[in-house]
């Protein structure tokens, strides 16, 4: 049996249905030494026959078709976890240390440090952008660490899990390891985690794979960013939908392929119970810190609550492969791979709706303002050369009441209320 890891949630694959909507292709399963695979009898000589809508809209396409597909795995791929991390009274004599292996690694081009857990690790000379100073790389994850003493409104050391890790030993073993750690490299202890990036995935066999014609007729996307990496042949290696920097991007790609070529990443083939590499492919959405905080998801609690529910939204709204049978894209069909994809958490999902807030994503709370005002009003206090406080505060209350009457502000701030969903409570105070 096939299953479906998720960081210590095993889950059994599923038909290719749709909740309250059957596949609208029925699916015969076949024997093939590997578990089966779905075989679409012949489904689409009507679909795509004569006189069709399909005719109409790709008449020029010539188009493979996915036929068959089996379903390998589907987890957590990658994840990223900003800490915040209260380190011990002699951090400043740990600081001091860990810049002096700083200077060794940089001289080296790496330095090995052990640590009294056993876990040994290579300091390495540079870091994480400008908040996370020290990089140090285990072979479970990789830590960057920050040069404040205690966590403020930032977390101040950032954890990336490894994909073997997540895989064979879970998060909250990675979580584990990294509390030990923490505590040997300056007497550490984490306060709290917040989910910073997840990568969730499903893994297919596909016999063929996923040409570029069957993508460009199939995709039904919002985004306009897309693009395909090709390979020898011209044959699709990736597709992307979304750039690397976006919320959310979807990657389409050979995993097979990716994994021969490294060859270290080959322990996949007894996840996926195949003796070859050949044909498989991976879905995969990567979403990063803006969507996450969309989705409502902080902690890892969050995260093992809603993943499911997040991958149906992702399948269903914001990117889906349906058979070009209609003229509007949310009447097409779903093409059966797409249902078994969409189906692919199935055994975590609690059957909640998930829903993206846009609005509250892109606010921020009303302590992030006064602390704006509080600087724009001593730069504002001294060009004035005012020192006072409250006189400072008098001429600005006299100037604003110059710029615009009260019906003015009053409108602004209905709009804006409006734009916030905070009307109804009269505010978000």
């Amino acid at each position: 049996m096939h299953v479906c890891q998720t960081s210590g949630i095993i889950e059994t694959a599923c038909e290719a249905t749709i909740k309250g909507q059957p596949c609208p292709f029925p699916a015969r399963q076949e024997e093939d030494g590997q578990g089966g695979f779905t075989h679409l009898d012949n489904v689409f000589a009507d679909s795509y026959g004569p006189g069709s809508m399909a005719e109409s809209v790709t008449r020029h396409a010539s188009t493979p078709f996915v036929e068959q597909f089996q379903f390998l795995l589907c987890g957590i791929d990658s994840l990223d976890l900003g800490l915040y991390v209260a380190w011990g009274s002699d951090w400043k004599r740990r600081l001091h240390s860990l810049d002096k292996k700083k200077q060794q690694a940089r001289k080296k081009g790496g330095l090995l440090v052990g640590l009294p857990s056993g876990r040994s690790c290579i300091f390495k000379p540079g870091g994480k952008g400008e908040n996370y100073r020290f990089h140090l790389q285990f072979e479970a994850y990789n830590l960057f660490i920050g040069k404040a003493a205690r966590p403020g409104s930032s977390p101040n050391v950032y954890l990336s899990i490894a994909s073997k890790t997540l895989w064979h030993n879970g998060i909250e073993t990675a979580l584990s390891w990294t509390t030990e750690d923490l505590k040997a490299i300056g007497g550490g202890s984490v306060q709290s985690v917040k989910v910073s990036r997840a990568d969730l995935c499903s893994d297919y066999w596909i016999p063929g794979g996923l040409s570029y014609e069957f993508l460009l007729s199939h995709k039904v996307t919002h985004n306009d960013k897309n693009k395909m990496h090709l390979g020898g042949n011209n044959e699709v290696e990736t597709y992307y939908a979304g750039n690397e920097k976006s919320p959310i991007q979807l990657r389409m790609y050979n995993k097979g392929l990716e994994v021969n070529k490294g060859g270290t990443k080959l322990w996949f083939l007894d996840l996926w119970q195949r003796e070859s590499t050949e044909d498989i492919w991976r879905i995969e959405f990567q979403l990063r810190r803006p969507a996450l905080k969309q989705f409502g998801i902080n902690s890892i609690e969050d995260l093992k609550e809603k993943h499911a529910s997040v991958w149906r939204y992702l399948t269903s709204k914001w990117f889906s492969l349906r058979i070009p049978d209609n003229e509007k894209a949310e009447r097409k069909t779903i093409h059966p791979f797409w249902c078994a994809v969409q189906e692919s958490f199935k055994q975590s999902d609690p059957g909640r709706e998930v829903q993206r807030a846009y609005g509250s994503a892109g606010a921020v709370s009303p302590e992030w303002h006064l602390s704006h005002i509080d600087g724009c009003l001593s730069s504002f206090a001294a060009l004035l050369g005012i020192t006072n406080r409250d006189d400072a505060l008098h001429e600005l209350k006299r100037r604003l009441t110059r710029r615009n009457n009260d019906e003015d502000f009053e409108t602004s701030c209905i709009k804006k209320a409006i734009q916030r969903g905070t009307l109804s409570n009269g505010g978000d105070r």
